[in-house]
This record gives C-alpha cells, structure tokens and sequence, in this order.
C-alpha cells in the first residue's frame, strides 16, 4: 500500500492519493481543533468540509475558503495537506465553514461515543483557544515535536503560540493521547439520528430551490457544497434548518405568572452561563449518543433522544462542576461535568421522567450533589425556602437564602443511622395558592419526593391528602421517616403517610396509630406498606406488610386490613388488628383462605388474646381479614 508520506512529490495526483489514503486522520485533526461552538453535527461537516477543500485548485495553487490563492504545492504530500487543514482550522471563520459544508438533509449525524475519558477529554478540549487545541493535537496525536509544532502554527498564522504549546503539554501531561483515537473523535464513523420530524414540512418549504444530495462520508470526496465558492455549487438551508430544529427554548422570568399551567415548563433559564451555548450543546449531544457510563436512566423514563427542543432551566457552574438542567416536557435531564472528575463524583448524565408535574413536584430538583450535601434548585414560583428535620418535629424549619434560586447545601440524611432526615420546606407564591407550603425530600433522585399527610378518619367523606407541614403530619412523618432509607434511587414522586386506623391497646396502655405508607413512582407505579405506631413517640414504628406494585392506599383502593404482633406488660400476647373506615368485621382466616371467625369491629380495630405459637402462626401467615360494610373481604397485607 501506498504510504504518501515516505516520499516527496509536487504532482496534483500524488497529493490526491496522500488525501484519499489519509482522509480519516486529517478528517480527525479539524475535528478535535475546530472551535466547540454549536454541537458535534455541525463539527462533523466542517471538518469534512475543510478536508475536502484541501486540494490545490488550477495551477497547483492553494484556495483558501475565500477563494484567495495562497502557495504552491510541493513537499512531503500528507505535511503539504497538514498544514493546508492547519490553516483552514486557525484562519477559516465560522461563516465559511458553514457555507461551505455537505448537505446533510433530515438526518444528524455524530460519532459513536465513547466513555466517561471521552467525555473529560472533551470536556478539556473546550477550555483551551483553537490554537492550544490544534498544538495538543499536532502534538498527542501526530506526535510532531514542540519546535515543529511551533514553526507550523506560526507560518499558519496563530497568534499567542507560546502559549497555547504550554497549555497543550499540560494536556498532554493530564490526559493520554490514546483517548483522541476513540470513536468519540471520529467524524468518519457516524451514527445517525432524524431532525425534528415534525417540522420536516416546513424545512422543505423554506429551503424550496435548494439543491439537495444524498451524503456519504468516506474516502470519496464528491458531495455537493451548500453556498457559493470557487468549487462549490448554489446551495440552500438545510443545516440552518436543522440547527433551527434542535434550538433550545428558554422561557422568560415571569412566564409562570402568566400560564394556567404550572410545571417545568415554565421554569426560566438560570445559571451564571445561561445565555451560553456551548455546554448545552455538550449536554444535548450526550443525550443524543448516550455513553454507557454516563448515561443514567431513571425508572420508567425514555432512552430515546429529545425529538423536539429543549427548555434550558439551569447552564452554570455550582460546587466545582459545569452543571447543565434540561427539561423536554415530558423528562429532565441533568449534565454534571465536574472540574476534576473521580469515580465518586463522575461526569454523568441524569435522565429522569418529569410529566404531570405541578406547583409541587416542579418545586425544586437537586441541581448539585457533593459529599456536604444537595444544592437545590428552585422553582421560580417559591417564595420561601426553609431547611426542616422530619425526625425532630417540634424543631423550627431554619430559613435559606437561594440567589437566583439556588440553595445553599442541604445535608443529605444518613440513612445507615437515621439521626436526622433533612428536607426542604417550601411556600409557594400567593400568586399561585396562598400559604401554600410544602415538603421536598432527597431520595437520591434528580426531582425531590413530595411529602403528604392523610388524617385518621371520621366521619363522613373520607379525606384528602394533605400537605405534611402540620403538627400531626409532622409526628407521624418522624415515625416512619427512616423506612425511606429502601426507597432511594427510586425515583418517588411522592409519598403519603395515611393514618387509617387508630386503637386503644389493651391494659390501659394508650392509643397506637396504623399507618400506610403509599409510595408513588413517576411511572405511575407505586408501594403500600402499612407500619404500626405504638403510643411511645420514641418506640420504633413495625412494618407489618408491603404490596408491591398495586393501588392500594389511593383514592382508587381506599379499603386496608393490617396486623401485627404485641405483647401486653402482663406477658400476654395479642393479635392487633386494624382496618380502614369501612371494614365493620374484622377476622382470621385459615390456611386454605377460609375465615372462620370474625368479630365486630364498630371502631375498625380488633385485640385478640392467643397463644404464644398461635399468634406466631397468624402473625407469618398474614392470615387477618376485614369484611367491608358491602359484604366484600380485604386481607391483610403479606409480611
């Protein structure tokens, strides 16, 4: 095989074979140097577009983008086509690029992807000026030396050259140069994604008159060119278009003051780098190309690509990382790039669902987690933002500043002990409800778990949930707070503490609660388990039965049974059974399912004396029945 860069040449057809051998290694070059603005898709053509201008036009004279002749051929040919790419990266301006690029219609197009290195790699990249960009790449992957390099970048006309060689051996010295030979960086291997299908229609109209072609990236160098130019053809809007497709939307401060409809749609764009592209478009392209360890994926939420464009909600710098917040109204989804990456603290990117949300669930989402804590962002709807323990409720929330709706760090709960269970607690503009005030817990999610209360019954209607910032709340909350600690990474949405039965013990020994604890995901999925609250305030609360993925304790299964086990200071051992506000019997069922005995239960609870092996055998079995006032029988949830 051919190897142009052995051996010397000044013909037009030995340079056209350096091109056609090289393509790919030159392609990466411009790829990895030229200026990050705008996303990968854009790079990709450009710097296809500046390789295949990289022939000499008539007469063995070079063409810059203008149009302007600049030297002869000659030389070792693949050094000749360097330094002609060098050139066009350090001196072509953004303009010209796009003028000058294939025609890519309906389809966007981008690397494979590669890992969390890739990913930092990149991430680096885009804090250097393209001149330190292409020294790092002469020099880590054409593994030219610094005085080469120096001598290339200066005939190429670059500017502050001292410089950027100094920044890019420091790279060089951080990073290895393997990583440039990823698929990450490789703008010749493409995987493809459509543009926003549903403004195809209008693409097509408002580039009527535009010549369109098919486009084939490869070694072949014959497409056709957008634009007009010494070999270039009339072209049209295509690329405008499609970058027009995948604009981000940012909403305006005031847009919730004005919308019937409140969720995070109407969040503004925030952050001290809001009005920036740059890393938004770093943020939609590792959602477009998930890589495998970056990616996470909520519960039940989509692994496809935004089809349509984007709410920017937060594009800034918090606690030591580039933190991107995107919302595509149906999920969220939260790029982290810390300043320096570990395998605690990684860069990742967080997509969770985020539909049917409202003035509370939209309340906040944890913009930023570190080892001291959660920095929460703020729905622009919040009027207040205090910091409460639920495992001390009669403790004062303490009040938190949130510039520019950020808070200040909020620990996180130590679920191994459960000695404190911070949350956020929240008031909502009178705009929106007056004196509304809610809770917000971490469960280690991106979206905070909206924290209610249900009442014990009474009589008439059965009641509502509530918000869980009132003293009763607050008591019951603290009980079974440390049973969260099995909800985490979840993905909760919101979580009711329904106090559906209350029972004088026997021996005069106070008043228990009974208490279902309805867990409900985004997915609409959800957990019941039902605890039992003895009267000591310091006694733990005992899980008595879970169901899984049922609608019991909703408004569409308001109807529960739950037993559980106490012994008596007399030693005598007791079958405590609860039920729901219409159960009007409660019983025991043997083991074919069978109830064989049942006994009124005019305030939905029953005390049963047994035997030590009897209430053990009742107890595991999960044997306890309610007969509702319709005739129907609901069981217990199983241990």
């Amino acid at each position: 095989m051919l190897d142009d860069r052995d051996r010397p040449s000044d013909g037009r057809e030995d340079l056209e074979a350096a091109l056609v051998l090289h393509y790919s290694r030159l392609v990466r070059i411009a790829y990895l140097a030229l200026p990050p603005e705008g996303d990968r898709h854009g790079r990709v053509l450009a710097a296809h577009a500046i390789v295949q201008r990289a022939l000499p036009g008539g007469g063995g004279w070079w063409l810059d983008p203008r149009g302007r002749r600049l030297r002869k051929a000659g030389g070792d040919s693949y050094a000749v086509l360097r330094a002609v790419v060098v050139r066009s990266v350090l001196r072509g301006s953004r303009r010209s690029r796009v003028l000058y690029q294939p025609y890519v219609w309906g389809l966007r197009l981008f690397p494979l992807g590669g890992g969390s290195e890739e990913m930092q790699m990149d991430a680096a990249l885009r804090e250097l000026t393209t001149t330190a960009r292409m020294a790092y790449v002469l020099l880590a992957l054409e593994g030219l030396p610094a005085d080469e390099i120096r001598a290339l970048l200066t005939r190429a006309g670059a500017s502050g050259v001292p410089a950027a060689l100094a920044s890019a051996e420091r790279l060089s010295a951080e990073h290895l140069a393997e990583v440039l030979k990823s698929s990450e960086f490789d703008p010749c291997t493409l995987r493809t994604r459509p543009t926003d299908l549903s403004r195809r229609r209008l693409r097509v109209r408002a580039a009527t008159g535009a010549t369109a072609a098919a486009l084939t990236l490869g070694v072949a160098a014959v497409v056709g060119f957008s634009g007009s130019g010494p070999d270039g053809a009339a072209g049209g809007t295509a690329g405008t278009a499609d970058a027009a497709a995948q604009a981000s939307v940012r909403v305006a401060a005031d847009a919730w003051r004005e919308s019937a409809r409140i969720d995070f749609g109407v969040w503004p764009a925030r952050g001290d780098d809001a009005e920036s592209g740059t890393k938004v478009g770093q943020a939609l392209e590792a959602w477009t190309v998930p890589h495998s360890d970056v990616f996470r994926l909520g519960p039940g939420a989509s692994e496809a690509p935004p089809v349509s464009p984007v709410h920017v909600l937060w594009n800034g710098h918090v606690d030591g990382a580039a933190v991107v917040l995107l919302y595509d109204t149906t999920r969220l989804a939260r790029y982290t790039v810390p300043d320096h990456p570990t395998a605690d603290d990684p860069v990742r990117l967080d997509v969770v669902r985020a539909d049917d949300s409202d003035v509370t669930t939209a309340g906040a989402v944890v913009l930023r987690s570190t080892a001291a804590g959660d920095r929460w962002l703020v729905a622009p709807w919040v009027d207040t933002v205090a910091v409460r323990d639920v495992k001390a409720p009669d403790v004062l929330a303490k009040s938190m500043a949130f510039p520019d709706g950020v808070t200040g760090v909020v620990p996180r709960p130590v679920v191994s002990t459960c000695g404190s269970w911070p949350v956020l607690q929240m008031q909502s503009s009178p705009q929106i409800a007056e004196h509304h005030t809610f809770l917000l817990a971490d469960l280690g999610g991106v979206t905070g778990t909206h924290l209610t209360y249900t009442p014990p019954p009474k009589a008439g209607p059965a009641l509502a949930p509530r918000e869980g910032t009132g003293p009763d709340a607050l008591v019951a909350e603290s009980r079974v707070v440390c049973g969260l600690g099995s909800l985490q990474g979840r993905d909760v949405k919101q979580i009711n503490t329904w106090s559906f039965a209350q029972q004088t013990l026997p021996a005069n020994q106070g008043v228990a609660t009974w208490v279902c604890l309805r867990a409900d995901d985004w997915t609409g999925v959800g957990t019941s388990t039902g605890e039992f609250l003895p009267p000591a305030a310091r006694v733990p609360a005992t899980v008595t039965g879970t169901e899984e993925d049922g609608k019991s304790c909703t408004r569409f299964d308001q109807n529960v049974v739950a037993q559980t086990r106490w012994r008596g200071p007399d030693g005598r051992t007791y079958l405590l059974v609860a039920g729901s506000r219409h159960v009007v019997k409660l019983g025991v069922a043997d083991a074919s399912g069978a109830v064989r005995t049942t006994v009124p239960a005019p305030d939905h609870t029953a005390a049963t004396p047994m035997s030590e092996a009897a209430a053990m055998a009742a107890g595991s079995a999960g044997a306890a029945v309610g007969i509702l006032d319709t005739g129907a029988t609901v069981r217990a949830f199983h241990p």
